[in-house]
């Protein structure tokens, strides 16, 4: 299509077909300003692509989010949550319970171990024992003396010898008593293990019972914010659930996608700037050399771009982050001043 604008409307624009037209020459320009306008629709696509080279060369910008240190909570052994402290939101301080498990199987087995006789003294109470045999002891030493008493009565003629079979018959029962204890004490103490290494076996698995369900109430270790939380009450949960998530107090960090080509810029200590959602820079600077590469979040990639591969570069703000920004994963853009000197040293 060629444009002309020498038609016989341009050299007499007043008139249309004999007729005076007052309003022609506004038309006219109208009429120009129209076909300036789908030029100008028509090469905007080549407007913006030279545009964008051209503010290349003079700064060069990357796509980038911030991240939050973020604690995820799981579950250390199955159980089922009685009990949710908090919800997604809520602030939290150090020590502050957050989450309440329990396992009815081990509560059953706890109360068996209850009810079983508990205390290793109890079946085998020393101090009992060593009072036993020593009131057979003397019961033995008075057989042995009255038997005595009788011998020298028999030999006086003031006793029979009925009597000193009598006393000689206490005084071997009264010795098959004490051996008969000595016996018994004896094979209790060489028994192996015995009754005294069930006992012990029944308060080592109490205790394991007792650690393990203190543990399913699981309490914060710093202040922080609830992130998320990911269980409701009355759900089973098994061992390494994921229960919730708590975003830290302290610094959040800047992921940057950085192109490969401008790879120069991820050096420790490059400054750069930080384009908040409400327009406002914030200064930041690089922390590290990028050592490894990432795919682009969907929500951060261009609509033109070549590669949705970047350099992932960690960066910290020099500046304070306003409270309303701390949200994990905002998407942010990122400036960094052109290296002149590197692309002249590139080209050469």
């Amino acid at each position: 299509m060629k444009i002309r604008f020498d038609s016989r409307k341009e050299h007499n624009p007043t008139r249309e077909q004999g007729l005076e037209v007052l309003y022609a020459p506004g038309k006219r320009v109208a009429f120009r300003l129209r076909w300036y306008l789908i030029l100008f629709l028509v090469a905007s696509p080549l407007l913006w692509f030279v545009g964008k080279v051209l503010y290349g060369f003079w700064l060069v910008d990357a796509p980038a989010q911030l991240r939050m240190p973020v604690v995820e909570l799981r579950a250390r052994d199955a159980g089922v949550v009685t009990h949710l402290d908090v919800r997604a939101g809520d602030r939290v301080e150090a020590g502050q319970r957050l989450i309440q498990l329990d396992n009815p199987e081990w509560r059953a087995r706890m109360a068996q171990l209850q009810a079983l006789p508990a205390g290793l003294e109890a079946s085998a109470p020393q101090s009992i024992d060593g009072h036993e045999r020593q009131v057979l002891s003397r019961q033995l030493e008075r057989a042995r003396q009255r038997v005595g008493q009788v011998q020298a009565l028999l030999a006086q003629g003031a006793a029979t010898r009925a009597e000193l079979i009598a006393a000689e018959s206490e005084r071997d029962a009264r010795e098959s008593d004490l051996l008969a204890f000595d016996r018994r004490q004896r094979e209790l103490s060489q028994r192996p293990y015995g009754e005294a290494r069930d006992l012990l076996q029944q308060h080592a698995e109490q205790a394991w019972l007792e650690s393990r369900l203190q543990g399913l109430e699981l309490h914060a270790s710093a202040p922080g914010l609830v992130a998320e939380v990911l269980v409701g009450e009355g759900e089973n949960v098994g061992p390494g659930t994921l229960l919730m998530r708590l975003e830290g107090m302290g610094e959040p960090v800047l992921w940057i996608y950085l192109e490969p080509r401008y790879g120069r810029y991820a050096q420790a200590g490059q400054p750069l700037e930080v384009r908040m959602p409400d327009g406002n820079w914030l200064k930041a600077r690089i922390l590290q050399q990028a050592d490894r590469a990432g795919r682009l979040p969907s929500d951060l990639r261009s609509p033109f771009a070549a590669s949705q591969l970047g350099l992932l570069v960690p960066a910290a703000l020099e500046e304070p982050l306003p409270e309303r920004w701390r949200v994990d994963q905002l998407p942010l853009q990122t400036r960094f001043p052109n290296d002149w000197a590197g692309v002249f040293s590139a080209g050469r």
